[in-house]
């Protein structure tokens, strides 16, 4: 990771061998974590907590990450956080949906994390394209 402020970000899944798995390899490179285990809890942490990127599971209980990315993009404070779609919802369907919801990436489980961490540094960084988005977008 490059040097200067550290940067934050919000693991949301339900499933706590994920959320161990992205916090130890996340701090490992020097990020920061805040987890959540369910849509409200993600909506409620980014609200309070700002964090740089959401990395956000769409099958969870209480709100879903359908849900939870529409509460996020109808707070100001929270909008603009780029949000990467971590899920086992692999069709090309969902794919569609998360892309129109403005995710700034969708990846399928299972998943390999020295990959996910590569993407990760490269949305922060603003050095990402979406392989979805039309040419000129």
């Amino acid at each position: 990771m490059n040097s200067g402020a550290r940067h934050k970000i919000l693991i949301t899944d339900d499933d706590p061998v994920i959320i161990e798995l992205l916090q130890v390899n996340l701090e490992f490179e020097g990020y920061d974590v805040i987890t959540a285990a369910d849509g409200l809890e993600a909506v409620e942490k980014a609200g309070r907590e700002l964090p740089d990127l959401v990395i956000l599971d769409i099958m969870m209980p209480r709100m879903d990450g359908w849900a939870a990315r529409a509460e996020l993009l109808n707070d100001p404070r929270t909008a603009q956080i780029p949000v990467i779609f971590l899920s086992a919802r692999a069709q090309q369907a969902d794919l569609r949906k998360g892309y129109e919801s403005g995710v700034a990436a969708y990846v399928t489980k299972p998943f390999e994390p020295v990959e996910l961490l590569d993407l990760i540094e490269q949305i922060l960084q603003g050095t990402y394209a979406r392989p979805n988005d039309p040419p000129g977008f």
